[in-house]
């Protein structure tokens, strides 16, 4: 096996030692050694010994996933029309930036859901081969909406429950890990209305039927109410944004075992900014008290939350899934909660195994931190140390391989 950059350059294990460590399984870190065995975390005493890294007084945690990201947005205040005016030669550097800034935050595993299908699949094969530092990157590519529909400028747009079907075809082919589709409208585009459908039930059948024969999930944006309930019936894995969702659209989601992506960060960052128009502070506050409330009612029905923040969208920030975190604890979510939806859980969500701990077998992803981010998710903010799949990403106390 090739050693991984920033891992061991013998055979044998990484050790890291002197650290307490976090597993992600729920409990209070504790001390003890980690070990790491061709990328993956393993027992401790498995193999000979290639390299100790001594970290005294630190914690060491699973890495964070944020499941809602767009990698090639910029997070300006108008990320389209920068992604619609941009060369291919722009793109690239886009995309590379976003992901190195996400990683640099600690964020080993991003979820795209929306991006030019085949610059997408050259990042990830990039960044997967050690080429290039960054998250182990899931995609779904261009995001299937309808004609003129909400983000159609990256490429998939289609009308019909045939031409549905051929599209998810088509990206299960390109390699796509998963299917977006664009259920409704969505603030980023203006021409669309995030209140009003883009696909029928018939439609939305035709996608999650054609991607579970491929062995996919399919991921549903959706905000008005009437999106939320068809994503639900036809089966899709996960709601994103879910904005207007009422109780009985969100009691669907549970019978069916839905999760719902609330991407609080958006709106947060938005309301964070000085001298806002007055009326446009009003609607998006309504705006979130209402993502809010979904995530409280969804809590209350049984509906797994998991953490993304739709970075890259205007003033959102490509690193800054600890904001998304404080939010869902403002709404309401345990602290506990909150991390487990950007690690554990949200690794259960992308179906690879032990993603989100350090149990035995789980990829070696990991953060070092000053202290234990189930005492304080602030922690998080400021990781000393960043490893994806066995290769230091930031070596600890600053620098990279």
């Amino acid at each position: 096996m090739r050693p991984s950059p920033g891992g061991p350059s013998r055979p044998g294990a990484l050790v890291v030692r002197g650290a307490r460590v976090s597993d992600g399984l729920g409990g209070p870190a504790a001390p003890g050694e980690l070990w790491i065995v061709e990328g993956r975390c393993a027992p401790p005493g498995l193999g000979p010994v290639a390299a100790v890294v001594a970290l005294p007084g630190r914690v060491v945690a699973p890495g964070l996933i944020d499941l809602h990201v767009h990698l090639c947005l910029d997070a300006g205040d108008d990320p389209l029309a920068a992604f619609a005016a941009a060369g291919a030669d722009d793109l690239r550097r886009t995309m590379w930036a976003n992901a190195a800034r996400s990683a640099a935050a600690g964020i080993t595993t991003v979820r795209d859901l929306g991006a030019p299908t085949a610059p997408i699949a050259a990042l990830r094969a990039e960044i997967a081969s050690g080429a290039i530092p960054g998250p182990r990157v899931v995609a779904s590519g261009a995001p299937i909406t309808s004609p003129g529909g909400h983000v159609h400028e990256m490429g998939g747009a289609v009308r019909g429950a045939e031409a549905v079907a051929g599209a998810v075809r088509a990206l299960a082919a390109a390699g796509m890990d998963l299917i977006k589709v664009m259920v409704t409208g969505g603030g980023s585009s203006p021409r669309t209305n995030p209140r009003a459908l883009q696909f029928s039930a018939e439609e939305l059948r035709a996608a999650v039927g054609e991607a579970a024969a491929a062995g996919l999930r399919v991921a549903a944006h959706a905000h008005a109410d009437e999106g939320v309930r068809l994503a639900a019936e036809a089966g899709a894995a996960t709601i994103e944004h879910g904005s207007h969702a009422s109780a009985a659209s969100l009691a669907i989601m549970a019978a069916r075992g839905a999760a719902l992506v609330p991407t609080l960060a958006p709106a947060a960052a938005v309301l964070a900014q000085p001298g806002l128009d007055a009326s446009r502070r009003r609607a998006i506050a309504e705006r979130f008290e209402d993502r809010q409330r979904a995530v409280r009612e969804a809590v209350r029905l049984g509906v797994r939350i998991l953490a993304g923040t739709d970075a890259g969208v205007a003033l959102t920030r490509h690193g800054g899934l600890i904001d998304e975190l404080r939010a869902l604890v403002a709404s309401g979510l345990p602290p506990a909660a909150a991390l487990a939806a950007a690690t554990r859980e949200a690794g259960a969500a992308l179906g690879i195994p032990g993603l989100g701990t350090l149990r035995p077998g789980a990829p070696a992803d990991l953060i070092v931190l000053d202290g234990d981010p189930l005492d304080d998710l602030g922690a998080l903010a400021r990781p000393s140390g960043v490893m994806v799949g066995g290769r230091w990403i930031r070596r600890p106390g600053g620098g990279h391989p």
